[in-house]
């Protein structure tokens, strides 16, 4: 084949590559460009007795305790486009609740400053959730750690995907699962009823020194726990498919 053709057509796949690459890339930073951010925040000066977000979709929430009656609501919106979301929210019979004003795949961030004696429900299909110093907790998660600290009222978790971490509870009871990931329980005050179960993971309970009535089972894992008093009032549950089983004493 002569040299001047195969040059030629060599030429050609040259430009075509390029063209390609430089169509990939323009499209490459047209997504980038739309990705955005806009924060959200606001004080909900109405009395506030709970707070539902019902679907973070891939946001993450973050709660602590506040200083008044009401909600300090910080938001980061994700989006695209041009136009920033208006998120807004609602308190009816002291229920405070969300809207994002956008759909997938638009999402928002949540921290919010909530009153000590406020009980929550959060629900994230994929993003973290974390807790501390509420009178109770329903949390859910799809994919997602979830994390509570120091809660006092009744806790109750779920998570498909995703670790489970609970510290210095005073909780009376506590209901925890996960489908894959770890959980991890420590109670600063002797609970009435604990249930914590994972399909595949690790479960470690750690509750101060007290009688308690225990229940245990693993399908494939080890068993380290402490001695079962049938008639104690404290009851603790603890199931795992696959993985070990340990309760323990606090020091």
């Amino acid at each position: 084949m002569p040299s001047h053709i195969t040059s030629l057509r060599f030429s050609r796949t040259v430009v075509v590559l390029m063209a390609a690459g430089l169509l990939l890339y323009g499209c490459s930073f047209g997504e980038a460009e739309q990705r955005r951010t806009a924060t959200a925040d606001v004080t909900v000066g109405e009395a506030v007795t709970a707070v539902e977000v019902k679907d973070a979709r891939r946001g993450s929430i973050e709660v602590a305790p506040g200083t008044g009656p009401g909600v300090t609501v910080h938001r980061t919106v994700h989006y695209r486009g041009d136009a920033a979301p208006k998120p807004g929210q609602r308190v009816s019979g002291g229920v405070l609740t969300f809207t994002e004003g956008c759909s997938d795949p638009c999402f928002v961030d949540y921290r919010l400053e909530v009153p000590a004696s406020a009980t929550v429900t959060l629900a994230s299909s994929s993003g973290r959730i974390s807790v501390t110093g509420v009178a109770g907790a329903d949390l859910s998660s799809s994919s997602g750690d979830v994390t509570a600290d120091r809660t006092t009222g009744p806790l109750k978790v779920r998570t498909s995907s995703g670790s489970i971490t609970a510290t210095a509870l005073t909780a009376p009871t506590a209901d925890l699962q996960a489908s894959s990931g770890d959980t991890r329980l420590t109670f600063a005050s002797p609970p009435a009823s604990v249930t914590a179960r994972s399909s595949s993971g690790d479960v470690i309970l750690r509750v101060p020194p007290a009688p308690y009535e225990i229940t245990t089972a693993t399908g494939s894992g080890t068993r380290n726990t402490l001695p079962s008093t049938p008639t104690a009032p404290s009851h603790l549950n603890v199931q795992t498919s696959s993985g070990d089983i340990h309760v323990q004493s606090t020091p």
